[in-house]
C-alpha cells in the first residue's frame, strides 16, 4: 500500500508540473543521485574512499600478515592464517575502482575541459598511489581499459601487467607534479582537498616521495635519489594523510572497526620488537593489557582476552589520520637508496633522521632512545636496521608488508600451523564471475608473487 501511495503522489506531482508549464521533468533522473558533480565534490569523495580502504579491508589484512596486528575472532581468525578468500575482497576492489579511481578519472576529465591543471595534478598523483596499492597486492589488474566507462572496456576491462602499470604510475607522478606546478589554473583545489587543503607545493613533494618509493621497490636506487633531489617531503608537516571526522558517519576506519567488531588486536611480533628496544611509541600505537604491559597475540594463536593490547590512540581514535606517504618514510627510502649506492655516512644520517621524525610525529621523542637507536654511523648502518625501524615507524600502512616481501626483513615466521606467509591476494570473486574473459585465473597466494617480489 505504501508503494502505491508513493507512486500516485509522484504521478500527481508530475501532472501538476506539466499543466503549469514549469520544466521538462525527466523521470529517469534520481534527484538523490545526481548524474554530475563538480571537481570540488568529487576530489574529497575519492580521497576519503581511498583512505577508508587503506584503513579498512586492505589495511587489516596486510597488517595481520605483517604481524603488526593479529586476527583473533570470527573471520579475522581465518585471515590470521592467510585464509583471505575471493569474496572477502569484493568490497575493497569495488570501492577502489568504481569509487576512488573513477572519481579521480572524472576529476581529470573535468580538469582538462576547464583548463584546471591543479585539479588534474592532484588526481593524477592520487591515482598513481591507488593503482600501486592495487598492483602491490594483486599484480596484473585492470588499468588502461578500467575507467573508460564503455560497456566493452569499462565493465569488462582487460588486465595490464604489474610492470606496465608501474611504468604508467611513474608517468602519472611526473605529470601530476608538473600540473601542480602550473602557473595558471582556472580552478584549484581549496579546503575540499582533504590532504593538503590545496597546497600545490606539498603535492609536488608528495609526488616525488612516491616516485622514490616505487623506484626503491624496483631496486632503482639512483632513480629514488633523483626523485628526492627533485624535492620530496621535507618535514612532518608535509605528510600526505587524511584526517577523519568526529562522528560515527565520518570516523576513522580503524576506530570504527574496533568499536563495532573488535576482532583484531596488537600483533605479538610488533609488540615484542618494540618491547625489546623500549620503544617510546608504544603508548601511541597500543593500549596496555590488564597487567599494564604491552603484549600482542602470537601469530596464529587467537587471544582476544584482556591479556593482550588493543589499538592505541594515534591511529585508532575517531578523528585519526590515514597516511598516504610521510616524511619518515621519505627518509627511510633515502637511507636505503644511499646505502645501496655506497654512501654509508649519508645512509646512517638519513636513517637517524627517519627515526627522530617518527618519534616527533607521535609526540614521543626520547633522547635515550635516540642515543640507542638513532645514532648510527657509516660503520654501523645496515639494511636490517633501516628496514626494521621502518617496519615500526610505518605501523598500519601497507609498506611493512611490501618491504618484508622484497627484503625478508624483519624475520617474520608463518602463523602457527602454517608453512609459509602469504605473499599476495587472490583476485576478487566478482572478477571471476563478471569479468571471466579477462580474469587471470586462480592464484596460489603462497607461491605466486607480484612482479617485483622475486
Amino acid at each position: 500500500m505504501k508503494k502505491i501511495i508513493y507512486q500516485l503522489t509522484a504521478l500527481s506531482f508530475v501532472l501538476i508540473v506539466s499543466s503549469c508549464n514549469f520544466i521538462d521533468y525527466d523521470l529517469n533522473i534520481d534527484p538523490n543521485n545526481p548524474v554530475d558533480a563538480p571537481m570540488e565534490n568529487l576530489l574529497p569523495s575519492a580521497q576519503t574512499t581511498y583512505a577508508f580502504v587503506l584503513g579498512g579491508d586492505f589495511g587489516r589484512f596486510v597488517s595481520i600478515w605483517a604481524q603488526q596486528h593479529a586476527g583473533v575472532d570470527r573471520q579475522h581468525s581465518s585471515y590470521e592464517v592467510y585464509q583471505v578468500k575471493e569474496n572477502d575482497l569484493n568490497n575493497a576492489w569495488s570501492n577502489m575502482y568504481s569509487g576512488a579511481l573513477m572519481d579521480f578519472k572524472l576529476v581529470m576529465d573535468k580538469a582538462d575541459a576547464s583548463e584546471s591543471p591543479h585539479f588534474k595534478g592532484v588526481a593524477q598523483i592520487m591515482t598513481a598511489s591507488a593503482m600501486a596499492t592495487i598492483v602491490d597486492l594483486f599484480d596484473a589488474v585492470p588499468y588502461s581499459q578500467a575507467l573508460n566507462g564503455t560497456v566493452n572496456e569499462g565493465l569488462n576491462p582487460g588486465y595490464d601487467s604489474g610492470a606496465d602499470i608501474y611504468a604508467a604510475i611513474d608517468g602519472l607522478l611526473r605529470e601530476g607534479a608538473a600540473n601542480c606546478s602550473s602557473a595558471a589554473s582556472t580552478f584549484s583545489p581549496g579546503a575540499g582537498d582533504l590532504v593538503y587543503g590545496g597546497d600545490m607545493s606539498a603535492w609536488v613533494a608528495a609526488a616525488n616521495s612516491l616516485r622514490a618509493r616505487y623506484a626503491v621497490r624496483l631496486g632503482n636506487y639512483q632513480g629514488a635519489l633523483t626523485a628526492l633531489a627533485d624535492g620530496g617531503i621535507a618535514d612532518n608537516s608535509g605528510d600526505a594523510q587524511l584526517a577523519f571526522g568526529s562522528t560515527s558517519a565520518s570516523g576513522n576506519p580503524w576506530h570504527l572497526f574496533e568499536v563495532n567488531r573488535g576482532d583484531v588486536v596488537m600483533g605479538g611480533f610488533l609488540m615484542d620488537l618494540m618491547n625489546s628496544i623500549d620503544d617510546p611509541r608504544r603508548p601511541a600505537f597500543a593500549t596496555t593489557n590488564e597487567n599494564g604491559e604491552y603484549r600482542g597475540a602470537a601469530a596464529g594463536v587467537p587471544d582476544n582476552t584482556p591479556a593482550v593490547s588493543r589499538f592505541g590512540p594515534y591511529y585508532a581514535s575517531i578523528g585519526s589520520p590515514i597516511p598516504f606517504v610521510t616524511y619518515a618514510e621519505t627518509k627511510f627510502l633515502e637511507a636505503e637508496a644511499l646505502l645501496e649506492t655506497g654512501d654509508l655516512d649519508g645512509a646512517a644520517a638519513a636513517h637517524n633522521e627517519a627515526i627522530i621524525a617518527s618519534l616527533n610525529k607521535f609526540g614521543t621523542y626520547d633522547q635515550a632512545y635516540v642515543d640507542a637507536q638513532a645514532s648510527e654511523t657509516g660503520n654501523t648502518i645496515s639494511i636490517e636496521k633501516i628496514i626494521t625501524h621502518k617496519y615500526i615507524a610505518l605501523y598500519t600502512t601497507q609498506e611493512p608488508y611490501n618491504d618484508w616481501r622484497r627484503t625478508g626483513i624483519p624475520d617474520l615466521q608463518p602463523a602457527a600451523g602454517q608453512s609459509a606467509v602469504a605473499r599476495r591476494f587472490p583476485y576478487p570473486q566478482d572478477e571471476r564471475l563478471f569479468n571471466a574473459a579477462n580474469w587471470p585465473g586462480n592464484v596460489n597466494i603462497f607461491t605466486d608473487r607480484v612482479f617485483w617480489d622475486n
